[in-house]
């Protein structure tokens, strides 16, 4: 049901633009990337290869450019994971097949002013 190729290609028409800040680490899409003390301080314009499924980083004033691999960006992550939600069990609700719990049902409707 997701297609990460279409997620990639939207992302390849994306650029950010982040400050690496002392630690050396940079703050992406809610995730956090380390890439060296050596680049503290510095402006980093960011943009998604969609071929290479990778961030590449390219330093302001600089040719180099950094390449890291995206965090978050896998199915179970976007998607989550279903396989708890269906080791839960299923409860069925019941259903007023009795003559008198129709009736009270049907007498509350109509006190209420609702319809079914």
């Amino acid at each position: 049901m997701l297609d990460l190729e279409r997620v990639f290609a939207y992302l390849a028409t994306c650029r950010w633009f982040r400050r690496i800040r002392a630690n050396g680490r940079l703050d992406l899409g809610g995730y956090d990337y380390y890439l060296g003390t050596s680049l503290r301080n510095q402006l980093l314009e960011v943009h998604f290869d969609a071929t290479q499924g990778c961030f590449l980083g390219q330093l302001a004033g600089s040719e180099s450019t950094i390449t890291f691999a995206p965090q978050g960006l896998t199915k179970t992550d976007l998607m989550g994971e279903l396989g708890h939600l269906l080791a839960l069990p299923a409860y069925q609700l019941a259903l007023p097949f009795t003559q008198e719990a129709w009736r009270q049902l049907e007498y509350t409707r109509v006190l209420a002013g609702t319809t079914l």
